[in-house]
């Protein structure tokens, strides 16, 4: 029988730890934790007293919104901003979409005319971001923005985050990613969460007020979940997760402990923004 090379004997060493590290996560129940984490934590939103719902949501998100701007549906104020409740309520409402259609594990970018829409979707929001700045700097600018365009340009600028932000955690995480499938295959694609996000801006706009509940928890969660994310992305590659996904529910122990940065970093901006608006610092 042959001696084991070096290189052989640290390949073992690597897949037993490996091996250690996978019996270990299977033992703790991350997923019954996780439900029972994100459960509590929205019992909390939903129950706590001390003020409307709608103003719990607005204090949550205070230091990560600058909430000017506002809208209103139903006589009750979004807790975000016009421009950001159109970008985080059209990223949740894309992010639904992609899994509607199949495209969970989708890995490839868009066939190039779509790409570039995803592209002028940015540079739309920006250029009305950017007038709309110059009013408020007093300063001349194009052309008279509203809430209106500020929502409508946020709703593209979210179509594109969502597209990138999927990309990018399949690519990283994923197992099983499909890098032949793209995001959206087809104009048709695109042009159907075009439609439902032109369906969340009639509503708001058209005041229809039943529906103020849906949209706005649909933006809350929507601004908290690209946070959430993020710190589930850098969490996962941390603990080892990279391309080894092939189910969501790998994910309960990483999505359970990126709760913790999620919540500490939406709170102390909050804390910080109410603070410095308390002193006089901000208005």
């Amino acid at each position: 029988m042959s001696e084991q090379t070096p290189e052989e004997i640290v390949r073992m060493a690597q897949e037993r730890v490996a091996a250690r590290k996978a019996v270990a996560r299977r033992a703790i129940p991350w997923g019954p934790i996780f439900l029972g984490s994100f459960s509590a934590l929205l019992l909390a939103l939903l129950f706590s007293p001390g003020m409307p719902l709608e103003w719990k949501m607005y204090a949550v998100v205070h230091g990560i919104c600058a909430q000017q701007h506002n809208i209103f549906v139903g006589g009750l104020q979004f807790p975000l901003c016009a421009r950001n409740s159109g970008i985080y309520l059209s990223f949740m409402l894309t992010f639904i979409y992609l899994y509607a259609i199949g495209r969970g594990r989708a890995g490839k970018i868009p066939p190039w005319s779509i790409s570039l829409l995803l592209i002028a979707f940015v540079g739309i929001m920006a250029v009305d971001g950017f007038n709309s700045l110059l009013l408020d700097l007093g300063l001349p600018n194009w052309y008279p923005p509203d809430n209106f365009l500020r929502t409508l340009t946020g709703m593209g600028m979210g179509i594109t985050i969502a597209t990138a932000l999927h990309l990018v955690l399949n690519n990283s995480l994923r197992q099983n990613v499909d890098p032949h499938q793209p995001v959206f295959a087809h104009w048709g694609e695109i042009l159907g969460i075009i439609v439902i996000d032109l369906l969340a801006l009639a509503a708001i706009y058209g005041n229809l007020g039943i529906t103020f509940w849906p949209l706005a928890f649909l933006a809350f969660f929507g601004i908290l979940g690209v946070l959430f994310l993020v710190c589930l992305l850098l969490t996962s590659l941390l603990m080892g997760y990279e391309g080894k996904i092939t189910s969501l529910r790998q994910l309960a122990g990483p999505a359970t402990i990126a709760l913790i940065p999620t919540l500490l970093i939406a709170g102390a901006m909050s804390w910080l923004r109410f603070w410095m608006e308390s002193v006089g610092l901000i208005l």
